[in-house]
């Protein structure tokens, strides 16, 4: 394969090298992302989120995408849950979708009813602070 070479005024750019440096995740700048970037936002994201089982802990990964121009990072889970728990949600009725009656548990009793009336949860902006986090410190 011939390497593809542009001029610009006097500057000639190696086309393969400037994709690979520029656009490939294990270039030069898919390693900055992942090192300065991607790292500091799952590390401080993970810290950030709430725990019961940590299963929505576990769940939060980066996907690196490469694009014909360049690359970009996703953050997030695929929990159903995960947005709710990001975003919060109003307070609202919970009842039982199979069986006759709810089952879970409050301060160490099992308790069984018809109908919750949730107050709701606060929002916890788990992804989107450390990522405006991370970008600050890049300044």
């Amino acid at each position: 394969m011939p390497i593809q070479v542009e001029k610009i005024g006097n500057f000639k750019k190696n086309q393969p090298a400037f994709n690979n440096f520029f656009n490939e995740p294990a270039g030069e700048t898919g390693r900055f992302i992942h090192k300065r970037i991607t790292k500091k936002i799952l590390i401080r994201s993970k810290s950030m989120v709430g725990v019961k089982t940590g299963a929505l802990r576990k769940s939060i990964n980066p996907t690196h995408i490469k694009i014909s121009d360049g690359q970009f990072v996703i953050i997030g889970s695929g929990l159903n849950y995960a947005y709710m728990h990001h975003e919060g949600t109003r307070p609202h009725i919970i009842v039982p979708n199979q069986a006759h009656m709810l089952r879970f548990t409050s301060h160490g009793r099992i308790v069984h009813a018809r109908i919750v009336r949730h107050p709701g949860t606060r929002p916890n902006h788990y992804l989107s602070l450390p990522m405006l986090e991370a970008l600050w410190d890049l300044r």
